[in-house]
């Protein structure tokens, strides 16, 4: 997968000339921006429509759409000229990044000349360029496109960071400790549906189970009511605080190269994205 921003084009292919303008686009952003284009292409299955549209559409940094003419309908109000339905759909899918979502994505919208004015283009605040030549489209957007400045869409929004502090004055024989994960939201989208998992050694945890090796924590968003759940971009939420010791029992004395030597795990996830993981040598986290 690229790590340059993805940049979604809509583009009308009914006929030659529409497919060939959305080809000229793909073709001009590749070749003369930073950034990596994607042509949508109509899909005919669920399938096809989730691992492709949707899963670029939720991956994208800006969207253009190419609006041609799809025939004259008659409505109680009169006369009405409407545009492509799937790139209306795909509009709308767009501003539901961008309002519910709360991600900045940068919206082109160009409409051949005549087409109505309906649907989630009347409550958008966008101001789209008429065309009546593909010509037309292409020399806005060399212009329109060298204003953007895109970062890309991080595809893994969510990770976590830990500290560690001791909780009572050392003593030489035993050492109090307490570990802290918050998550943390670095992506720009509100995020509403994840969960932490955190492994921790058991036998540096008091009264726990030391057959088994760790101690499993786990929570996430159904654990918490709205809006403590919401991790806003840039935003943070506090989900572990275990407490531990160190003493002569439990601490061998382990080298930094010892495979042997304990770790801390921890997993985040959040909706449709790959897992964020992290492995804490026992060592970074103690001072005995």
């Amino acid at each position: 997968m690229s790590t340059k921003p993805l940049i979604f084009i809509s583009c009308g292919q009914f006929t030659p000339e529409e497919i060939a303008l959305g080809s000229a686009v793909e073709e001009f952003v590749r070749r003369e921006t930073p950034y990596e284009p994607y042509f949508a292409e109509q899909q005919n299955s669920l399938d096809g429509l989730v691992d492709n549209i949707l899963s670029a559409l939720g991956r994208s940094a800006a969207f253009i759409g190419i609006m041609h003419h799809r025939g004259d309908i008659t409505t109680p109000r009169g006369g009405v000229r409407r545009g492509s339905v799937w790139i209306e759909q795909e509009l709308a899918i767009a501003a539901f990044i961008q309002h519910v979502l709360v991600r900045r994505l940068e919206v082109a919208l160009y409409l051949q000349r005549g087409i109505s004015f309906e649907g989630v283009r009347q409550q958008l605040r966008l101001k789209p360029v008429e065309f009546d030549r593909p010509e037309e489209v292409l020399d806005d957007l060399r212009t329109r496109i060298g204003s953007w400045t895109l970062e890309p869409v991080n595809v893994r929004p969510l990770i976590a960071e830990w500290k560690f502090h001791n909780t009572k004055p050392y003593r030489s024989e035993h050492h109090d400790y307490r570990f802290e994960v918050e998550l943390v939201n670095t992506g720009s989208s509100l995020l509403d549906q994840w969960m932490a998992e955190l492994w921790f050694p058991s036998k540096f945890i008091e009264g726990a189970d030391h057959s088994n090796k760790h101690v499993l924590y786990q929570v996430d968003d159904t654990k918490r009511p709205d809006p403590e759940k919401r991790i806003w971009p840039k935003g943070r939420l506090s989900v572990f605080q275990v407490d531990y010791f160190v003493d002569n029992g439990n601490w061998p004395g382990w080298s930094e190269n010892e495979r042997a030597q304990p770790v801390v795990r921890i997993r985040v996830c959040t909706a449709n994205q790959p897992p964020w993981e992290v492995e804490i040598p026992f060592l970074t986290i103690q001072h005995f």
